[in-house]
């Protein structure tokens, strides 16, 4: 079975960072698993967690809508802690579900040490804000 520093390097967020910088990021990390139906974010409600799917699988809704369907290697959370601002969607487990949970207070200080990271955080966000305005535009 992989080791966390492996599952985090097949993560979208964290490819191409070194795995000197994914040891520390996985040392940094909370193992937690949550059984079907259990809310693990709030819409409108601030987060302080940010959380790598490393089995299982959970959805996505905003406004009550489905969005999308989270499985391993999907990651959310990250807008929350870095803007403090609420969480945009609610994050709901559909099946049993292990995540390596990062808290606001050693994520954001991680980043901050380790620039290759919060470049593909950056990256991340940007490919996520640009699918959302092609789709806005596209629906205009």
């Amino acid at each position: 079975m992989p080791d966390d520093t492996e599952l985090l390097g097949r993560t979208a967020l964290f490819a191409g960072v070194s795995k000197r910088d994914l040891q520390h990021l996985a040392k940094a990390a909370h193992h937690m698993t949550f059984e079907p139906g259990a809310h693990l974010t709030n819409e409108d409600e601030v987060g302080v967690t940010f959380f790598v799917v490393m089995k299982g699988e959970a959805d996505v809704s905003v406004g009550g809508q489905s969005r999308r369907r989270l499985r391993a290697g999907d990651y959310f959370g990250e807008m929350s802690i870095i803007d403090r601002s609420p969480r945009s969607a609610e994050v709901v487990a559909v099946t049993e579900l292990e995540c390596l949970v990062f808290t606001q207070w050693e994520f954001r200080p991680f980043l901050k040490d380790h620039p290759d990271v919060a470049w593909a955080v950056l990256e991340s966000l940007v490919k996520r804000l640009r699918e959302v305005e092609k789709t806005f535009l596209s629906q205009s």
